[in-house]
């Protein structure tokens, strides 16, 4: 091999990673999915519960066709429904898997709608057995209730809070018979997340109230101690989902080691209309510890609130394959494309890939499952329309029965998302991604033109004396990682973490403290605490022009400060006055 060949294949390898490296911190990687139609349901039902036990795929409850609730149910296997009368219909009703002593397996439903059209509420409560596929009716809530959640503790006891048009309240099952109300609630929520963060102990969270009005709110409820406030919730509040769901869907945690930790999907709600549910506004994954650890995942990329098709509407939890370490997060298109956005949660910074089908239009949404084999399946629910103005409009009056299979699983086949990573390669490509390519051959034919010219002439070159080293980043390495410190910061916040340090934010680049000191340093010409404050300082202006009448001790721990004197003293280093006599001159 000649020396000139040598050059070219090292100058190749070295480009074309860097080049994918470039181009994946800037989009999220998008590949196209297989949705397989399976057979249709028996009923066309939505807000039905649906959860995956003993193997099987099972639906129970929900609404019919003309809004009618229906007290039947259908589980999957030898590729076809069967179905099930219920005891009691359970549309918008709690559905809580039992995995706690002798009932592991078995499924609590209890509430829902007391009468067609999603009036009212119920006392209901029955047990399914997967194992015999029948249902037995043997309580009653304390409280009549819908779009509530329930959670099981270790105890095999079941925590129940949330509730539509009627008062809400924390009660408690006993694990026998009885349903005896615990507690108030400071904040009165439907379809709350609950996240258990100790064997006996679950946080209460969510922005939709009783009546379905958008609720912006700090508040944590919890099931022991006093309620807590959330500096983080002032700006990120969890995607609301008003379909039923299985509580523990977002557990990421290991309850054996004592880890509880969760993923959820949050909205930035400082941006756009705060009276519209379905606003495009940014995207992120909240993570949450126990009852003090609450942050924003780090992510390769900025979570996609938009395709090259258009906007994405999400309206599901995180769903978590602990098997897989991955989480998935359900969403449609205008055209009804169907999108599922993949974190794989276990990396830091964790890598986001956006899987899209066909448009689908007979598919419903948003009820969706995680089968056996690491796939989702679609299980009935209503279809959305464009309406006049381009909006999306559902009609709970025409459910349907159809089911389709998302292919993202690779627990059949180890490679299977490796190849659908592969297809993106070779058929997904991106408009930046292909200028990328056609950047890196153009830079490697110029290189190889040199090359020949230069054997050609016979003429050799020396390095200039000064000449950096071999293996050294280029002159402009400096101002590239810059651009990635101001990246991170401006899209994923950190800053609003009071306890965010040097190395938090090298891990979430990928690199070491040092690259990331000595670049702010010769940069911007300060200290990372400096330039963490600058940012900290702005978002205090931004939340003290939008929201004049907000107290400033409320302001500084919603920026990321500590303390407030550590807010005075950067305040006035940034803007050279108070907070008070900015906050004054800009009334």
């Amino acid at each position: 091999m000649t020396r000139s060949t040598v050059i070219i294949v090292s100058f190749l390898a070295m480009l074309l990673p860097m080049a994918a490296a470039a181009m994946s911190r800037d989009s999220c990687r998008m590949v196209k999915m297989e949705a397989e139609r399976l057979p249709d349901l028996n009923i066309p039902r939505n807000a039905h519960a649906a959860f995956c036990v003993n193997g099987e795929v099972t639906v129970v409850g929900g609404h019919t066709t003309s809004f009618i609730p229906t007290a039947t149910a259908e589980y999957f296997k030898d590729g076809k429904w069967h179905l099930m009368e219920t005891e009691y219909a359970h549309d918008n009703g709690i559905c809580v898997v039992q995995k706690a002593g002798g009932k592991s397996g078995k499924v609590i439903l209890a509430g829902g709608h007391a009468e067609p059209l999603g009036v009212g509420q119920t006392f209901a409560v029955e047990e399914y057995d997967p194992v015999t596929h029948t249902f037995r009716g043997f309580s009653c809530l304390d409280k009549k209730r819908t779009l509530a959640t329930g959670t099981e503790l270790d105890s095999g006891r079941i925590v129940v809070a949330g509730n539509w048009y009627a008062g809400d309240g924390i009660e408690l099952f006993d694990g026998d018979r009885k349903f005896s109300h615990l507690k108030d609630v400071a904040v009165e929520r439907a379809s709350p997340y609950m996240l258990r963060t100790a064997r006996d102990n679950v946080l209460i969270l969510g922005n939709g109230d009783t009546h379905g009005e958008v609720l912006l709110t700090d508040v944590v409820d919890q099931l022991k101690g006093e309620p807590l406030h959330v500096p983080l919730l002032r700006q990120w509040q969890p995607l609301f989902c008003e379909a039923p769901f299985c509580a523990d869907v977002g557990f990421i945690g290991d309850e054996a080691a004592g880890d509880y930790s969760w993923l959820l999907p949050v909205q930035d709600w400082t941006v756009g209309d705060n009276t519209d549910w379905l606003t495009d506004r940014p995207l992120a994954f909240l993570l949450v510890r126990d009852t003090t650890q609450f942050s924003l995942l780090p992510t390769t990329c900025t979570p996609p609130v938009k395709s090259r098709y258009g906007p994405i509407l999400y309206y599901s939890p995180v769903i978590a394959d602990r098997q897989a370490h991955r989480g998935y997060l359900h969403g449609i298109d205008r055209d009804n494309r169907h999108y599922v956005l993949c974190v794989e949660y276990d990396k830091t910074p964790s890598p986001l890939t956006l899987y899209y089908t066909d448009p689908l239009p007979e598919a419903g949404f948003p009820e969706i499952v995680l089968t056996d084999e690491g796939d989702l399946m679609i299980v009935g629910g209503i279809t959305y329309n464009k309406g006049l103005n381009g909006t999306l409009q559902n009609d709970n009056f025409s459910p349907v029965s159809t089911v389709y299979l998302l292919h993202v699983g690779n627990r059949s086949d180890d490679n299977a998302l490796q190849k659908a990573a592969n297809s993106f390669f070779t058929l997904h490509f991106s408009l930046l991604q292909w200028l990328g390519i056609l950047l890196a051959l153009a830079i490697l034919a110029a290189a190889v033109a040199v090359l020949v010219i230069r054997r050609w002439r016979g003429v050799h070159t020396p390095e200039p004396a000064d000449a950096a080293p071999a293996g050294t980043p280029a002159a402009d390495s400096d101002e590239t990682m810059m651009q990635r410190i101001r990246d991170l910061m401006e899209q994923q916040q950190p800053y609003l973490n009071s306890s965010l340090k040097l190395s938090d934010v090298a891990a979430m680049l990928g690199t070491n403290r040092n690259v990331v000191s000595n670049c702010i340093n010769s940069q911007q010409g300060c200290s990372f605490s400096q330039f963490v404050n600058d940012y900290r300082v702005g978002h205090a202006q931004q939340l003290m022009r939008r929201q004049p009448d907000r107290k400033i001790s409320e302001v500084w721990l919603s920026s990321g400060f500590s303390t407030e004197s550590s807010f005075f003293r950067a305040f006035k280093a940034v803007i050279g006055v108070t907070p008070s006599e900015w906050k004054t001159r800009n009334d």
